[in-house]
């Protein structure tokens, strides 16, 4: 299985560096001169979520054309006990408050009409509810369901490695944009609650996130 698991790295790989490009600030910038700022503000998220999920679906195709193979299938209390996890990770989600459609986009646009657009859940700083466990709670309980799946193959096991490593990685970034952002309001979020994990941590100063994902991912 070793060339298999090279090309689900690949894939993920691939993925991950044309995600991270397309949410960074520098490509922001490019897309707001070019479109305009107040076109930008309307139809920019709309546009990404677009050709995000276009591109997420050309993964999706491609990693079902690697060829798999069984690694484990869970059964009695283990199966239940990840069933359990899953279950926390989407309650988890669902305390987790966030808006469907400014995160897709449809709410800017609706705000099209707007003289001066009204604020997005997004220009706030959010630490309530699963905000005040872990900084980043989509990406958490998104993890959790994706690790305890109690049936997995070689390819699942690498994608689902793949993933909650880009979720781990991509809160630093995200976390310097919050930070330039809110500046002394993160600073002081992030220096009482933990990153990731709902575990206190010294050696990044006990704490960091707030916020929606930026993208099928940040949150």
């Amino acid at each position: 299985m070793g060339i298999e698991v090279l090309r689900v790295i690949l894939g993920w790989a691939v993925f991950a560096v044309f995600h991270s490009l397309t949410v960074s600030e520098g490509y922001e910038r490019l897309a707001r001169r070019v479109m305009g700022g107040r076109a930008f503000d309307i139809y920019h998220r709309l546009l990404f979520t677009a050709y995000s999920g276009v591109v997420f679906l050309l993964l999706v195709l491609y990693l079902r054309s690697v060829p798999d193979a069984p690694l484990f299938r869970l059964q009695g209390w283990p199966r239940l006990l990840c069933h359990a996890v899953q279950l926390g990770g989407a309650a988890f989600l669902l305390w987790t408050p966030w808006d469907l459609k400014e995160f897709v986009g449809l709410r800017q646009w609706e705000r099209r009409t707007e003289p001066a657009p009204a604020p997005g859940r997004n220009d706030r700083l959010f630490t309530g509810k699963a905000y005040g466990v872990v900084r980043h709670p989509l990406y958490l309980g998104i993890s959790a369901i994706l690790a305890a799946n109690p049936v997995q193959s070689w390819n699942t096991v690498v994608s689902t490695a793949m993933v909650i490593l880009y979720f781990y990685v991509g809160t630093f970034f995200e976390e310097r944009r919050l930070m330039r952002k809110f500046g002394d309001e993160y600073r002081a979020y992030r220096e009482r609650v933990p990153r990731f994990l709902p575990l206190r941590s010294t050696s990044e100063g006990r704490g960091r996130s707030a916020l929606r994902p930026r993208g099928p991912s940040g949150g």
